[in-house]
C-alpha cells in the first residue's frame, strides 16, 4: 500500500484509491481526447496508464482483505 494512505483505516484507503483512480483517468480520457499530443504527453499517458493499473490492483487487493475478513 502507498505509504501516504498507511495512517488511514481500509475503508478511508479504499475511498481515496478509488478517488485517484478517477482523477488518473480523467487526465488520461483529457489526453486521449486531443487530436495530437506532443512527446511529453505521449510518455505521460504511459505513466497514467501504468498509475491506473496499479491503483485498480491496489483496489481489488484491499476490497479482496475486507470481504475476506468479513466472511472470518
Amino acid at each position: 500500500m502507498e505509504n501516504h494512505l498507511a495512517h488511514l483505516d481500509p475503508t478511508e484507503q479504499l475511498a481515496a484509491l478509488r478517488l485517484e483512480h478517477a482523477a488518473l483517468e480523467a487526465r488520461l480520457n483529457e489526453l486521449l481526447g486531443q487530436p495530437t499530443n506532443t512527446a511529453e504527453e505521449d510518455l505521460e499517458v504511459h505513466r497514467l496508464k501504468k498509475l491506473k493499473l496499479l491503483r485498480k490492483d491496489q483496489i481489488a487487493q484491499l476490497a479482496d482483505g475486507a470481504a475476506a475478513s468479513t466472511e472470518a
